[in-house]
């Protein structure tokens, strides 16, 4: 494969141009491939500086989508431009959506002079200090206005290389990490489903294969590939970078010696087929001589030993299923088929990793994809064993009820009465249990509705000041962790006991509802509360929404108010409201109280300017942070 890559490199650099062409960064590109757009330098010794990399390395075009390069020691090197032809700065997001890339640092040139910044599993700590949390490595790209700046990418991995590099805008970022979720969402639940039908089927049936099933899912399905996935590294900052590369050879190992130990016993080899009994003893050593040399070598050369061990093993597993399979064993059959889409899933991605096989959206993804199916058919293949040897024991109990009737005729009639009382007593208890499922739901059911009543204003159905007591601190804590800001603006509807006193109570009801539904359109984030503060008074909580934001947000509200007719039986009435706007970015100085006081001031700073208008407090809370607006503008 060597020969192979030297001799590509080598017709890419006769058909070179000299540079690779300005990536022009405007509003209307989308998202980018950078490689075909790139230039590409493999430095094979890993020896060359960045200023011989920008002297005297010979770069070629990209060409490919991906950059694949197999199992090398060799660092690869990147060279692009961006070009922004507006008058204002271009931000771009530079992605790569691999996960075994121990170094990844990008040069970027700023007044001749090239600047790194480092990311890859050897600096985690530096990639989980990003203020965008990504499980895959990235880089915050700004291009000033009317400029072109040229930038440097070095990779280096000893598990292989095999990444693309996308430019996106921020808001496709943000897409692409949301769809990114929902898959890994979704995979985390098809597997937890089957790690805990396997930890119930341990529980109730205390059988050793099953405990070795459930540690080869935990091994591999659970740890292996989070692991591979970036998500301990992103979620509990596991920044080691042994555990980060050599442990996930290491989960690997033990998931396969699981995988032995797990098919044997279920086949049960030792009391069906000593002959395979014997060939699993030799796999099992081979797999614990696997596990022991990826702690003990270089990781280079034990990923690679272990790549090519733990294939034989699963050849060998599958060689004797294959046997027993032909013998017409049942279980092996579902064995083989559960074990093949593991298999086949595994050596695909190993495949891209020894860049045999090109990498794409399917084997990028072949290891989980397999593991995932293998995870569902070895279900199914539990299941039907389970099913199989309880219809087993029936149609023995069937003989030996049979025989007993032809011996003794009593005791056949008194075995039938105990069989009829024993299913009697089954249905009565099948029917208890689903009387007392039913109502337990249905006690669950009220309870969500008695929770959902006691956070909630009767009358305009947002939240009460109740749940505002407990959800503010918790918005304040969460914006000063991150460094957001957070806007209160309190409303008051204005002349409300007038309207009380002239038209009725019912009246000034239809008011606290039109008004709550007009707040219900203007604030809809996720994030953002409405809440009914008291009487005519409501609060609107608006999580990383700085001042201005806040003030457009409450002009509209008010002019929204100022239109709205309320026909009531005594004829149109026109409402309005004053409103008072607070807004920092919380710091440990400043306290949640605070920002309310502000806010309040605020409304009555509005009242007594001549209500249906807008105040933004300006008191000391937000002077201390003029400095923060100014910053964000």
């Amino acid at each position: 494969m060597s020969l192979l890559r030297i001799l590509s490199w080598f017709i890419l650099l006769l058909s070179a141009g000299a540079h690779a062409n300005n990536i022009e960064l405007t509003p209307d590109v989308g998202t980018t491939a950078l490689v075909p757009l790139a230039e590409v330098y493999v430095d094979e010794h890993d020896t060359l500086t960045l200023n011989q990399i920008t002297t005297s390395a010979t770069f070629v075009p990209g060409e490919q989508e991906t950059l694949s390069l197999g199992f090398t020691k060799a660092r690869v090197w990147l060279r692009f431009r961006l070009h922004n032809p507006l008058p204002t700065p271009q931000y771009r997001i530079l992605y790569m959506n691999y996960f075994l890339l121990d170094e990844v640092v990008l040069f970027s040139e700023q007044d001749g002079e090239f600047t790194p910044e480092y990311s890859g599993r050897r600096y985690l700590a530096e990639h989980n200090r990003s203020p965008i949390p990504t499980r895959f490595f990235h880089f915050e790209i700004t291009v000033p206005a009317a400029a072109t700046q040229t930038y440097y990418l070095a990779l280096k991995s000893e598990d292989g290389i095999s990444t693309a590099a996308t430019l996106m805008q921020r808001e496709q970022f943000q897409r692409l990490m949301i769809t990114d979720t929902i898959g890994i969402t979704l995979f985390s639940g098809l597997i937890l489903a089957n790690l805990c039908f396997a930890l119930f089927m341990l529980i109730k049936l205390r059988e050793r294969e099953l405990l070795y099933y459930f540690g080869f899912l935990l091994s591999h399905h659970v740890f292996t590939i989070t692991m591979l996935e970036g998500v301990p590294a992103s979620l509990f900052n596991m920044e080691n970078l042994f555990w980060n590369r050599t442990g996930i050879i290491f989960m690997v190992n033990v998931a396969v010696v699981m995988s032995v130990l797990f098919y044997r016993n279920f086949l049960k080899f030792k009391e069906r087929y000593p002959r395979f009994y014997s060939q699993s003893q030799v796999l099992l050593v081979i797999a614990l001589i696997s596990t022991v040399q990826c702690l003990l070598l270089p990781h280079f050369i034990g990923s690679a030993v272990s790549t090519i061990l733990c294939m034989i093993v699963g050849t060998g597993i599958m060689f004797s299923c294959v046997q027993c399979a032909l013998a017409g064993d049942r279980s092996a059959m579902l064995f083989l088929l559960s074990w093949s889409s593991g298999i086949t899933g595994a050596t695909i991605f190993c495949l891209k990793l020894w860049d045999i096989l090109p990498s794409n959206i399917f084997t990028d993804n072949a290891w989980q994809i397999g593991a995932t199916l293998e995870a569902i058919l070895f279900s199914f293949t539990i299941a039907d064993r389970v099913t199989t040897e309880r219809r087993m024991r029936l149609q023995t109990q069937t003989e030996l009820v049979k025989r007993e009737r032809t011996l003794r005729l009593t005791q056949e009639k008194l075995l039938a009465a105990e069989t009829a009382a024993k299913e009697e007593l089954e249905r009565q208890v099948e029917e208890r249990t689903r009387d007392i499922t039913r109502i337990l739901g249905e006690l669950e059911i009220q309870n969500l509705k008695l929770k959902e009543l006691s956070i909630n204003d009767g009358l305009t159905r947002v939240r009460n000041r109740r749940f505002f007591n407990d959800a503010y601190p918790e918005l304040w804590r969460a914006a000063q962790r991150r460094g957001k800001w957070i806007s209160i603006i309190m409303l008051d509807i204005d002349h409300f006991k007038s309207i009380n006193d002239t038209y009725g109570h019912l009246t000034g009801d239809q008011c606290l509802v039109a008004v709550a539904e007009c707040l219900r359109n203007h604030v809809s984030r996720p994030n953002d509360l409405i809440c009914r503060y008291g009487g005519e008074e409501f609060v609107m909580v608006l999580f990383d929404t700085d001042a201005e934001a806040a003030t457009r947000l409450a002009e509209s509200l008010r002019q929204a108010l100022a239109n709205c007719i309320l026909e009531t039986e005594s004829g149109p009435l026109q409402l309005t409201a004053s409103l008072g706007i607070a807004a920092c970015i919380p710091t440990p100085a400043l306290s949640a109280t605070d920002l309310l006081a502000n806010s309040d001031h605020a409304l009555y700073q509005s009242k007594a300017d001549g209500r249906n208008r807008v105040t933004l407090a300006q008191s000391d809370l937000r002077a201390a942070q003029s400095g923060s607006v100014s910053s964000n503008r």
